[in-house]
């Protein structure tokens, strides 16, 4: 039994965003916001995430390095449906005369698990995607030396590029084929039943710190610092029908959200199911052997995906052959019973004896 896994992954770059504006005006303090997927333009923050308030730090750099100050700390901000903006929730805050601001934010908004966020840094400590299911945490790009706002992406205020710090996975299945007919003429076909999925001995807890550089971009590791001891995650296969019995592609539940991780050889796809085999030799299909409760699997890690990373979203599509296939042809099909016979060689027996007369 085999399983075909392929896994495709799209990476991300972030960038720092310098906005100056001459023109001041006395304008509450408003965000313009985005949400950064892999190499695609931009989307809006809230089509996805209108309910989803974050939060935001904000530094004052005044004319001298002795009028700096602490502007924003943890301010959380929300969406105003009435007027189409996002705002500061329960504190308004207006733009200086004078002086500039730089902003970090993230999301989702926290008053007690929110990341430790200084002007150069941002840390998750600790963080668990099994505590938290469902959590995208998203850091933004640092918007540094603003004096007035401005239309970057869908509105008009602190322009607010977010990035993915988890990975996601998403994973499909169908059956490779679902019946064969020789030139023989009779007919063979299968039904998969799946019973359970997981996959195994993953890290949900971790560590992750990014720091500006010289250039005031993020510094972004590959994976998070995991801890903790490794986990198995359950795949949801209630969308499945009881049995597979054609190519159709399945989805296992919706995407999860998984710690950024390096993949080991534990790290598998493991699966339970039952094989029905029918044969039909000219008077309609019959049983003709099932084998039950069959356990499967397949590495998570793949020459091009070594590991989970930072703002991945990964597809596996698990292709299940129901016979042993063969990939002579490029392509999964099953492999015909063929016969090798031989005969051994006589071995030699040499008798003499006397007879007396």
């Amino acid at each position: 039994m085999f399983v075909v896994v392929a896994a495709l992954a799209a990476l991300a770059s972030c960038s720092m965003i310098d906005v100056a504006q001459e023109e001041r005006t006395d304008r509450a303090i408003t965000f313009a916001m985005a949400r950064y997927p892999a190499r695609v333009k931009a989307d809006d923050y809230a089509t996805d995430y209108s309910n989803v308030p974050f939060g935001a730090y904000a530094w004052y750099k005044g004319e001298t390095s002795v009028d700096d100050a602490d502007f924003m700390t943890n301010q959380k901000v929300v969406y105003d449906a009435t007027d189409n903006v996002w705002k500061t929730d329960g504190t308004t805050y207006y733009w200086p005369r004078g002086g500039s601001l730089d902003f970090i934010c993230y999301s989702p908004y926290s008053a007690d698990s929110a990341p430790a966020i200084a002007e150069n840094q941002i840390q998750w400590t600790g963080w668990s995607v099994s505590d938290n299911p469902g959590v995208d945490l998203m850091y933004a790009t640092k918007a540094a030396g603003l004096t007035a706002p401005s239309t970057t992406y869908y509105y008009n205020g602190v322009p607010t590029l977010f990035h993915h710090a988890l990975a996601q996975v998403a994973v499909k299945v169908r059956l490779a084929y679902h019946e064969a007919e020789p030139s023989t003429g009779d007919k063979t076909r299968w039904k998969v039943t799946i019973h359970g999925m997981t996959l195994k001995s993953l890290y949900t807890a971790g560590s992750l710190t990014l720091n500006l550089d010289a250039a005031g971009a993020w510094t972004v590791p590959e994976t998070w610092t995991p801890s903790g001891e490794t986990a198995n995650l359950p795949l949801d296969i209630s969308a499945l029908p009881s049995e597979l019995t054609d190519e159709t592609l399945y989805d296992l539940g919706a995407p999860m959200f998984v710690l950024p991780q390096t993949l080991e050889t534990t790290n598998l796809v493991d699966m339970e199911i039952s094989i029905t085999t029918e044969r039909d030799s000219g008077s309609g299909y019959q049983p003709f052997l099932t084998e039950s409760h069959l356990h499967v699997s397949a590495p998570l890690a793949t020459t091009e995906l070594p590991a989970w990373g930072i703002n991945h979203r990964i597809v596996y599509t698990l292709t299940l052959a129901p016979s042993l296939p063969t990939e002579a042809s490029g392509a999964q099909v099953p492999t015909e019973i063929h016969f090798d016979p031989a005969v051994e060689g006589w071995d030699s027996v040499s008798v003499s004896m006397n007879i007396d007369i």
